[in-house]
């Protein structure tokens, strides 16, 4: 192995201890139960002077080819080059803040994976290793990514911070793991990844899985892909587990996903905590399974904007008193604002707490621009063709429902229930698909929405209508059975 030559047994122990992670002093969330030790009563050891803790330059020529630079990064061409960079991140704790990467070949994987990248302190308060370093997969293939493990913050890589990853490509990936699971990271913390997919890929976990990562803080994903299946027990979507901040930008799930609690086609939950999260151009098409908080696109949404998204899977829920389940939110609150959402699958339950077309529980949103196409079904204490339950200051306008809801007193062809404080203007729903059921099946002092037949909402004077002011709206094609559609969709 090359980095042999460069790396001597004798001089691990001291490289480990000079080399600790150069990015302590960011902030991560860690799970209850696996926050690390307080290091703030920790000194280091007397003996060992203050400069020698700081990072150590070496030379990786005989490692990688290249020179770790922007014009000349080190080159990763084999299972070897991808191994040794595991190396250097795992045991020698470099971080490679700043250094380039770029692979430039198709590799194959042999074995079980270890890992790029720890999760973990040590007594001294030393001992995250993340990857920091600028990625470029160069739209080259990893095949054979297997791990059966179970262990926690498992993917291609386990701990990424402060880093770049883009144009990454992997197909078959077999992980059969713990907590902090997907395919291209446990765990990752401010970071970028743009332009990556991962297609057949099988993962199994428990808590926080996702096709991408597992859980993401301060993350902008943009451009991502994900295909095959996801199972998790709580926290589990196709593309993210559980999200705080950041950004996802036209990613798409095809993946069939299933857990048990917080579970979606695209991200499990996402709240915005430091500043304002953004989901845009989010689409599902896989069949979402779970029990309780189920949705299309993202099962809870905190604080969060989520614009110019949709689902197009089958979402299904268990029975669980407590369950909130939508076709694309389950759950939205804390001022979440949604604009141009739609719902075309199934969305049927066995026995819960609320159920909707397109968002389960609405409490203190505003939502603008929605539509349902898809039959809802199943028994729901509060049951809705858009909405099942909206409290709070919230908002709902131009909207719509043409999805087929129950013929029963719990049911309503727009909402289940809605309270007082709740505002809903210019909101419509086709009277062939409600049957004798009320249009919200319990309210108090609002102004009930209008029904339409099936051809005047077809008609060029009701998307005039929808629209207002606005330009949201046009003429829906064969895919969406004729009825108004989003500019931006087919």
């Amino acid at each position: 192995m090359r980095f042999a030559k460069v790396l001597s047994v004798a001089a691990l122990p001291i490289f480990m201890v000079a080399c600790s992670d150069d990015n302590s002093s960011l902030k991560i969330n860690n799970p209850e139960g696996e926050t690390p030790q307080d290091t703030s009563k920790v000194e280091p050891p007397p003996n060992i002077p203050d400069e020698e803790f700081k990072p150590i330059t070496r030379d990786y020529s005989l490692v990688w080819q290249g020179e770790g630079t922007a014009e000349n990064p080190y080159q990763i061409a084999s299972e070897q080059d991808l191994a040794s960079l595991a190396f250097y991140v795992n045991d020698s704790s470099m971080t490679f803040r700043g250094a380039y990467f770029k692979q430039t070949a198709d590799i194959a994987l042999s074995g079980t994976w270890s890992p790029i990248g720890v999760f973990g302190k040590n007594v001294y308060g030393y001992g995250n290793r993340p990857f920091s370093g600028i990625y470029d997969g160069g739209l080259k293939t990893i095949t054979g990514l297997s791990i059966t493990d179970t262990a926690s913050y498992t993917g291609l890589f386990g701990l990424v911070r402060g880093a770049q990853v883009s144009n990454v490509v992997i197909k078959g990936a077999k992980l059969d793991v713990g907590s902090y699971a997907g395919v291209l990271a446990g765990k990752m913390d401010s970071t970028a990844v743009e332009n990556c997919s991962f297609e057949d890929v099988e993962i199994k976990g428990t808590d926080r899985v996702g096709g991408l990562v597992g859980e993401a803080t301060h993350v902008q994903a943009k451009n991502i892909s994900v295909t095959g299946s996801v199972e998790g027990v709580n926290s589990v979507g196709g593309v993210v587990g559980r999200m705080q901040d950041g950004s996802l930008e036209n990613v798409t799930n095809r993946a069939n996903v299933i857990g048990t609690t917080t579970v979606a086609g695209v991200v499990g939950s996402f709240a915005s905590v430091a500043s304002e999260g953004v989901i845009s151009a989010a689409m599902n098409y896989g069949t979402v399974k779970g029990t309780k908080d189920v949705a299309g696109v993202v099962a809870m949404l905190s604080a969060t904007k989520l614009e110019r998204s949709g689902n197009s899977g089958a979402v299904v829920a268990d029975s669980s008193q407590m369950s909130n389940v939508g076709g694309v939110i389950a759950v939205a609150s804390s001022k979440s604002v949604i604009n141009e959402v739609f719902n075309t699958a199934t969305v049927s339950v066995r026995r819960v707490m609320i159920a909707g077309g397109v968002i389960g529980s609405m409490k203190s949103v505003t939502g603008t621009n929605m539509f349902n196409l898809g039959k809802v079904s199943g028994i729901a204490n509060n049951m809705g063709g858009l909405v099942g339950f909206i409290d709070g200051e919230t908002t709902l306008q131009s909207s719509y429902n043409a999805g087929e809801v129950p013929d029963n007193n719990v049911s309503g062809t727009v909402a289940g229930k809605a309270s007082s404080t709740v505002t809903v203007s210019n909101v419509y729903y086709d009277k062939t698909v409600g049957g004798t059921c009320l249009v919200v099946a319990s309210q108090m002092n609002m102004e009930l929405p209008t029904g339409f037949t099936t051809d005047e909402m077809k008609a060029a004077t009701f998307i005039a209508t929808l629209n207002g002011t606005g330009s949201a709206w046009k003429a829906g094609s064969a895919t969406f059975g004729g009825y108004p559609a989003f500019t931006w969709t087919e």
